[in-house]
C-alpha cells in the first residue's frame, strides 16, 4: 500500500496553519467561562452530525440540516448579541497593563479601606487564569467600570447585593450578589463566618485572589490557595494586590499570602 504523501509544506502553508490556530485558540478564549460554550460545544455536535450525514451519502437529512444551519447561524447571532459585542470590546481593548489594572487595583484597595474602617463586610474574587464564569451565573451581571464609590455602593448595608461575592475581571466588576463555594468542613477555618469560608473554598477550587472585609472586627484579608492571610493594612493591601495580580505570571505563578496567625475574623 502506498504511503499518503501531503506534498511539499511551504513555509507560507506553515503561516497558514499557525494563524488559523492561533485564531481558533482566541476564539475559544473569548468564550471560555461564558454561556456561549455550551453552545459551542453543540454546534459542534451539529456539525459532525451534518459531515456524517453527508459522507454516508443520507440526502435528506443532509439537505435538512443544511437549511437548519444556515437559519441557526442568524439565530445565534441575535440570541448572543450582548456577548458577541462584549467580546468585540475585549479585543479593542487597549492592552496596556498600567491603564487596565493599575488603577483598578488602587479602586480596590481604597474600596476596601472604606468598608472595613465602617465595618462593612465585603467579598471580592479578582480573576486570574481560572475563569469564574460559572460563579459570575450565580449573581447579577454587571459589566461596569471599577471604582471606589460603585464598590462601596455594592455592599452598603441593606443594599440588595450586600451578602453576595463581587467578580472583577481586569478592570471590570463582571457580576455581584455571587454565591461562592463554602471551604470544605475540616475543621481548620470552623471558627470563621460565611463570608470568609465563602473566601477559602473559591481560593481552594480557583488560583483566583479573594478579598474580604471584615464587619466584625473591620480587618481585611486575603484568601489564595486554600489559606486565609493575615490582616492587612492599607500599605500592605496594595503591595499583595501588586504582586498578586498586577505582576502575576500566569497559569504556572506560584504564590500565597502568608499563613494565618490563629487570629479570630
Amino acid at each position: 500500500m502506498p504511503a499518503l504523501s501531503l506534498g511539499p509544506v511551504s513555509p507560507r502553508d506553515l503561516l497558514d496553519i499557525l494563524l488559523v490556530t492561533t485564531l481558533v485558540y482566541q476564539g475559544y478564549k473569548l468564550v471560555v467561562g461564558t454561556r456561549a460554550v455550551n453552545v459551542l460545544r453543540g454546534i459542534l455536535i451539529f456539525a459532525g452530525v451534518w459531515g456524517a450525514a453527508q459522507i454516508l451519502g443520507l440526502v435528506t437529512l443532509s439537505t435538512l440540516l443544511g437549511r437548519a444551519g444556515t437559519v441557526g447561524l442568524f439565530a445565534l447571532v441575535i440570541l448572543f448579541q450582548p456577548e458577541l459585542r462584549a467580546a468585540l470590546e475585549r479585543v479593542g481593548r487597549p492592552r496596556g497593563r498600567e491603564a487596565q489594572s493599575g488603577a483598578a487595583l488602587q479602586d480596590l484597595a481604597r474600596a476596601l479601606e472604606r468598608l472595613a474602617e465602617r465595618k462593612v463586610g465585603a467579598l471580592v474574587a479578582i480573576e486570574r487564569s481560572t475563569p469564574l464564569g460559572e460563579y459570575a451565573a450565580t449573581g447579577v451581571r454587571l459589566d461596569a467600570v471599577v471604582s471606589a464609590p460603585f464598590l462601596e455602593a455594592l455592599f452598603a448595608r441593606n443594599a440588595p447585593l450586600h451578602d453576595g461575592g463581587v467578580i472583577l475581571q481586569g478592570s471590570r466588576v463582571v457580576a455581584a450578589g455571587c454565591l461562592f463555594p463554602l471551604q470544605q468542613s475540616d475543621g481548620t477555618y470552623r471558627r470563621y463566618g460565611t463570608r470568609h469560608r465563602a473566601a477559602i473554598g473559591l481560593s481552594e477550587l480557583t488560583d483566583a485572589v479573594v478579598l474580604i472585609a471584615s464587619e466584625e472586627r473591620g480587618s481585611i484579608r486575603i484568601a489564595l490557595g486554600g489559606r486565609l492571610g493575615p490582616d492587612l493594612n492599607g500599605s500592605e493591601l496594595r503591595e499583595q494586590l501588586r504582586t498578586l495580580v498586577y505582576d502575576y505570571g500566569g497559569p504556572g505563578y506560584v504564590s500565597s499570602p502568608a499563613p494565618d496567625t490563629g487570629r479570630g475574623p
